[in-house]
């Protein structure tokens, strides 16, 4: 990445900064501004990696119309090139994003966002969500298409598409029931073949003062026939009505099928054979294997 691009994406970083610690340039009553500090662990499918990710968020809301622009420096984002190697580059992102309310039966919001960084990375992002609210219970669909490239072993071009449909019920003030359905593919453009994988998941919230305590079981599929089970637990906290911290751990164990084909694209395994349908973001040395896979993320803001 050019001197001069890095310059401009650290410009729009600073700026969003700015806005959030100055509100009063705008209308105070109407905005709300948030600051904040975010880090991410993850181990079992690639490599080993931590991220972390300084961010601003400044919102405009009324009535019925919410606007938001936020901007996020991620530090050692991990990539790969779809083959079994990994490296670490840092990232600038631009993301906006609007809400707009409808009575008090539906919101339909959507949203856009573009990343730019090292090894000439490149991403754009779209997104879509509505939802809908009958009584105690509410219906969620989320939706997001990522168009990202970069150069890593070669030019990487990647498509990723990502569909959640929820159903929650708040059982009382205290706790919450959700029933989720969760879509992801990747679309490498150096594999002959689309990763996909589909997962259902069951949680429970409950709610305290100010606090939130939550937890789920998962189980699916992927299209590399693996058979993917899994559970995450999170933590939510909120001090002086301005500061937030928030915790979230997720584990899954990822069961091999009996039989892999070993047609088509595909990185290496162990055994020398390529596996069709295979996770593309899998360490080379676990293909056709069991593993678990870990992910804990820790955030503290601070709005105001």
């Amino acid at each position: 990445m050019s001197f001069h691009k890095r310059q401009y994406f650290i410009i729009i970083f600073l700026t969003v900064l700015i806005i959030t610690c100055h509100p009063v340039t705008l209308f105070a009553e109407k905005i709300k501004t948030t600051i904040g500090f975010k880090s991410i662990y993850s181990s079992g499918i690639s490599d080993t990696n931590i991220a972390y990710k300084p961010f601003g968020r400044i919102a405009y809301d009324i009535n019925f119309f919410k606007i938001e622009a936020t901007g996020i420096y991620t530090i050692n984002q991990q990539i790969t090139d779809g083959m079994g190697n990994f490296t670490e580059i840092n990232t600038w992102q631009g993301q906006v994003k609007t809400l707009l309310t409808i009575g008090e039966f539906m919101d339909l919001g959507g949203g856009y966002s573009l990343t730019k960084g090292e090894n000439s990375y490149t991403s754009k992002m779209y997104m879509a969500n509505g939802s809908i609210y009958i009584g105690d219970a509410t219906i969620d669909l989320d939706y997001s298409r990522e168009n990202k490239g970069y150069n890593y072993n070669g030019a990487i071009d990647i498509t990723d598409q990502t569909f959640i449909g929820s159903l929650s019920y708040d059982l009382n003030d205290f706790i919450g029931y959700e029933l989720e359905y969760h879509y992801l593919s990747n679309n490498f453009s150096n594999l002959d073949y689309t990763y996909d994988k589909n997962i259902g998941r069951i949680g429970m919230s409950v709610y305290d003062d100010k606090t939130v305590y939550m937890a789920g079981i998962n189980a699916g599929t992927d299209s590399g026939d693996y058979t993917i089970f899994g559970a995450d637990f999170g933590l939510s906290k909120k001090f002086f009505d301005a500061m937030k911290i928030l915790l979230a751990y997720n584990v899954d164990y990822y069961n091999p099928p009996s039989v892999t084909s070993t047609s088509g694209g595909g990185h290496i395994g162990s055994n020398g054979g390529g596996y069709k349908g295979m996770n593309p973001y899998l360490r080379s040395s676990l293909a056709g294997k069991s593993f678990f896979s870990h992910s804990l993320s820790a955030s503290l803001s601070y709005s105001f």
